[in-house]
């Protein structure tokens, strides 16, 4: 099922891609893949899966790591854009099987 919305759903992930960050493209699409860097996995499926539990702590313990905070927002950003990519596919997937 194609909507108005998918070409710019498909810019801003190209955009989160391709953009120059913080991050390395690398790291981006990994998480965007549903992967993480060292050491960001448990932040980022907090992220993904219970984003209301984020504090202040988790943040100060990756700045502690060495992340800016810059590089906690794109990494924040990618994950939470990626998760939501994933939903959508599956509503869409299910919308699709019951038609």
């Amino acid at each position: 099922m194609r909507t108005d919305h998918d070409a710019a759903i498909a810019a801003i992930r190209e955009d989160l891609l391709s953009a120059p960050g913080a991050t390395t493209r690398g790291d981006r699409a990994l998480v965007l893949g549903g992967s993480s860097p060292e050491g960001l996995r448990d932040f980022l499926e907090k992220v993904c899966h219970a984003s209301y539990k984020v504090t202040e702590e988790d943040i100060t313990a990756l700045k502690g790591r060495g992340l800016s905070e810059d590089a906690i927002f794109e990494l924040t950003v990618v994950a939470a854009f990626g998760i939501a990519y994933e939903r959508l596919a599956t509503a869409r997937m299910a919308m699709a099987s019951s038609e």
